[in-house]
């Protein structure tokens, strides 16, 4: 009987011993509560020591970033169409014993993430346009801006009440119910028409302004050429008059046959036929008598 009751006092003993000491592992918090209050919070890893079970419990946390999914909802915007979400978030344990006292399970913990980002995305939709959430150009655009306010908001109640460090938010889905989708649509096409026949009008009347521009460009060229053309053709003309006039100085009345053999070259070629009364200058040369007289007894 001696011996038995030293063993089970052993093993009692060796029970106490074990209860006594934490190990504490480095993804996680333990948090220690004496009669369900909490007492001291080991989030270093290491070896730890406490009293004895049952007068103090060790609860265990996870310390790493976990990710929870929201399930998909349907919202109104503040033009009132009702548009789907879905989310995600991306969270931490900050204050143990807050998110302990609070909350206790995972489980519990993302359900009401997921309450309070759903209520914060509800509340930001009601306040903007759908289409300031999908604008035409820039990168994100206004789903980012969405994304960050909701985030900041939800990140500040999860602190304050539950002890959550909110460390990320996006949308992971934002679309119409498919019975809206038709005439949705339509909008969003009937809009690209008018914005794109607005781009034609603009494009139409800058043509016609650079085609008007080019054209009095164009005129202005041509009559400067035509200006500059003219000016030379009369300078080259008086140039040639002076240059024939400096020739024949002294030479008058052969620069006068000359000139009435060019007429004849032009005028007279075969079968041409001239009316001409009997003392015109132009029948002197072809009347004249001797050598240089092209005709002779009037013929």
């Amino acid at each position: 009987m001696k011996i038995l009751i030293a063993i089970l006092m052993g093993g009692a003993l060796l029970v106490l011993a074990a209860s006594s000491v934490l190990v504490v592992q480095e993804t996680e918090h333990a948090v220690i509560t004496q009669f369900g209050r909490p007492v001291a919070v080991r989030s270093d890893a290491g070896l730890y020591a406490k009293l004895p079970t049952p007068i103090q419990r060790v609860t265990r946390l996870d310390k790493r970033i976990l990710f929870t999914t929201g399930s998909e909802a349907e919202l109104l915007t503040e033009d009132k169409k009702n548009i789907l979400t879905a989310t995600y978030v991306s969270w931490r344990i900050a204050d143990p014993v807050r998110y302990l006292t609070a909350l206790r399970t995972r489980e519990f913990a993302e359900t009401r993430i997921s309450a309070l980002v759903q209520s914060e995305l509800g509340s930001a939709l009601g306040e903007i346009p759908f289409a300031a959430l999908v604008p035409a150009e820039g990168p994100g655009g206004g789903l980012a801006d969405l994304e960050g306010r909701v985030r900041e908001a939800t990140a500040e109640v999860a602190a304050r009440d539950y002890g959550i460090d909110i460390l990320s938010l996006g949308i992971t889905r934002l679309g119409f119910p498919p019975q809206n989708l038709e005439s949705v649509f339509a909008r969003m096409r009937a809009e690209r028409q008018r914005i794109a026949n607005g781009f034609r009008s603009e494009g139409e009347a800058e043509a016609q302004k650079i085609r008007a521009q080019a054209d009095r460009e164009r005129a202005e060229l041509l009559a400067s050429a035509e200006s500059e053309a003219a000016r030379l053709l009369g300078q080259g003309e008086a140039e040639a008059a002076r240059i024939y006039a400096d020739a024949y100085e002294g030479h008058e009345d052969f620069y006068r046959f000359l000139r009435t053999l060019e007429s004849y070259e032009k005028l007279l070629a075969d079968n041409t036929t001239l009316v001409l009364p009997a003392d015109s200058p132009f029948l002197k040369l072809l009347l004249q008598d001797g050598p240089a007289g092209g005709l002779r007894g009037g013929e």
